[in-house]
């Protein structure tokens, strides 16, 4: 079930996002962002951003556990105002295959057109080809790359969809 995010859930999501982060992402993101210290400033950066609800956030909880977490809300993008982003969404490794991502973007996109925006746009690593395809298979199209430089050392894309 998807709800909101909880004080109680910050441990477990930020445990999701940093071994996403390690699985995923090493080969093409800064190295120095995978290692422990890494993820003890990714982790902290995360539970402040979580509490300053600067962003819509909910988790998948099933059986008691979160195994999903889901961040959104405006953009920051100049060239998109009144753009809805999606910020994060990262499933647990051990439910990956599921459908609960595509059920966490339903959901993101259904509060996006509740709440009158009428474009979504989510950024994802260049390299990240499955994360690329998800979006792509739901709807997103590429329209933006760029080299996001420090910290990550990495391209991003911006894929955006009409709502």
């Amino acid at each position: 079930m998807i709800r909101p995010l909880t004080r109680r859930d910050y441990a477990a999501a930020t445990r999701i996002v940093n071994e996403s982060w390690k699985a995923v992402y090493a080969g093409y993101v800064n190295p120095a962002l995978l290692t422990g210290a890494g993820c003890r400033e990714r982790a902290e950066r995360l539970e402040r951003d979580f509490d300053s609800r600067r962003l819509e956030e909910y988790v998948w909880e099933e059986g008691g556990q979160v195994s999903a977490l889901l961040s959104m809300g405006d953009t920051a993008d100049r060239d998109r105002p009144g753009a809805f982003e999606i910020w994060r969404v990262y499933v647990d490794a051990a439910v990956r295959g599921r459908g609960i991502g595509g059920q966490l973007l339903d959901f993101a996109e259904g509060y996006a057109r509740k709440h009158g925006y009428t474009q979504a746009v989510v950024w994802a690593f260049r390299e990240n080809i499955r994360a690329a395809a998800f979006y792509r298979g739901r709807g997103y199209r590429p329209d933006k790359e760029e080299y996001l430089g420090e910290p990550y050392r990495a391209w991003g894309q911006r894929l955006r969809k009409e709502l």
